[in-house]
């Protein structure tokens, strides 16, 4: 709790001071709107539910930016989410998120070091403590292609279920190409992970690829900007086996998840957006439970200041 107080309080700062001095900027949104799942799950928890259910979305982040001079730049932020079903009470989740960034820019490269907390609750029960510490470097092959890599430092605790607490350690790849003045962007991302968890059948190495794809256009006046994305995620978990489980349990290995995601955005204005998301998941394991496809929408209506 303490990061998340301390973090909110730096963004709250940040924003006192911002009538004060010009390189201080805020920025914030809070957002509502309809969720519906086909499968509801806990990935965390390897909770999942052959059942969909329908629902209200809420969400609402504030960003404060202090750009120290022209080299330093200093951000921190706060972030909430909140999916609360219609019949599926215990699948109800709130997320906070906070971060604390700092940035020095020289040339054509930025070096940086970024803390990530975040506090899952589920049903209204705290089960999930997340930490993060990383150090990144941004380099501009070119005027319009931009290269970012970053090595991270984890760290997660479980509520209820200890042995599933680990430390993991993972880098990222991330290559982003630009045209149309900025209005198209390709992404294109490598990552690799592992997991040490105190209890060793939970042990795994990943990898993981995504790419995303987004345009920016006017049409009838109005703003707007559409996306397509995927990612695929690959754990290889370490083999256990133990006279006392079952064969299911011991299996517990390899797990892959394609996912695809479609987004786009219309602005009213300035202030006001309409904003939809359609995600399509399947998650193949060894484990017959884990194995299960999900198809995810959401309609929100977001107000930005």
């Amino acid at each position: 709790m303490k990061y998340l107080l301390g973090s909110l309080s730096c963004v709250l700062s940040l924003h006192l001071m911002a009538a004060a001095s010009e390189p201080v900027s805020v920025k914030g949104d809070i957002s509502i709107g309809i969720i519906n799942n086909s499968a509801l799950s806990v990935d965390e928890l390897d909770e999942v539910t052959a059942e969909g259910d329908s629902g209200i979305e809420k969400t609402a982040s504030l960003t404060g930016l202090w750009q120290v001079n022209d080299k330093v730049k200093v951000s921190s932020s706060y972030r909430y989410n909140a999916q609360d079903y219609n019949e599926f009470d215990a699948f109800d989740l709130a997320l906070h998120q906070v971060s604390v960034d700092s940035s020095y820019k020289w040339q054509n490269k930025e070096i940086g070091l970024r803390y990530d907390g975040a506090k899952a609750k589920l049903a209204g029960e705290t089960f999930l403590t997340f930490q993060q510490a990383s150090i990144y470097l941004g380099t501009f092959l070119q005027p319009q292609t931009f290269l970012r890599t970053s090595a991270k430092v984890k760290s997660k605790q479980f509520a209820d279920i200890s042995s599933r607490d680990a430390d993991a350690f993972g880098v990222n790849a991330e290559l982003f190409h630009f045209i149309n003045d900025g209005s198209t962007m390709f992404m294109l991302g490598l990552s690799a992970d592992k997991e040490t968890a105190k209890d060793e059948q939970f042990n795994y190495n990943g990898f993981g690829v995504s790419t995303k794809v987004s345009q920016k256009f006017e049409l009838f006046g109005l703003a707007q900007k559409a996306a397509i994305a995927w990612r695929f995620q690959s754990k290889d978990f370490k083999a256990y086996h133990a006279d006392d489980m079952s064969s299911e349990m011991e299996s517990k290995a390899d797990e892959h998840r394609n996912i695809v995601q479609a987004q786009w955005q219309l602005d009213f204005n300035e202030h006001l957006a309409l904003v939809s998301n359609l995600e399509y998941g399947d998650y193949s394991s060894q484990l017959d439970s884990q194995t299960y496809s999900q198809t995810l929408s959401t309609l929100a209506i977001k107000a930005q200041f």
